[in-house]
């Protein structure tokens, strides 16, 4: 992703004001296990509120599956949630920066040093499987697990959205790089 996108990302996480209650619990119920509806309110305003955003463009495209949707909701869910250090906002800024600057930096940075103040750094990279991890315990199919996992995989991996071996990974990297 460019950095100009990244920072159209940035600009509508800093103005995201969904409030908890503004998502009903029965319609995440829907989608997700107690203990994952749990997963998604722990998620900051602006994860929940890009969390909607890509369930409401794969909606907008007459996606129903549920297992992809369920994905849609926690797909970032491993940036902050039950981390020893959290993922700020400004991690995530540092991190698109120093992506685009200087990739190796970034991944120096990335090492795991669990108490280290780096350790963001790992997070912003490795969220995926973080997250699958969580979504796991949280109790998500096999399907959700497996897509939030693969949501980062990069294009030499996945191929090509439109022509990605897994239809329900290529709509929901479809709907994540637009939002």
């Amino acid at each position: 992703m460019s950095a100009i996108y990244r920072v159209q990302q940035f600009v509508r996480a800093a103005g995201a004001w969904i409030r908890a209650e503004d998502v009903e619990e029965a319609w995440l119920k829907r989608y997700l296990k107690p203990a994952a509806v749990d997963l998604f309110r722990a998620m900051p305003r602006y994860d929940q509120q890009h969390a909607l955003n890509v369930v409401r463009t794969l909606q907008g495209q007459g996606q129903t599956e549920p297992d992809l949707l369920a994905a849609a909701l926690l797909h970032d869910v491993g940036k902050s949630v039950s981390q020893v250090t959290p993922l700020h906002l400004w991690h995530r800024v540092a991190s698109v920066l120093i992506r685009a600057f200087s990739p190796g930096l970034l991944e120096r940075l990335g090492q795991d040093r669990l108490r280290s103040w780096r350790r963001p750094f790992f997070v912003q990279q490795h969220h995926a499987d973080l997250g699958a991890e969580l979504a796991q315990q949280a109790g998500c199919s096999p399907v959700t697990v497996e897509l939030i996992r693969r949501h980062e995989d990069p294009p030499a991996a996945t191929g090509d959205a439109g022509q990605s071996g897994d239809p329900l990974l290529a709509a929901l990297l479809a709907a994540d790089s637009v939002n």
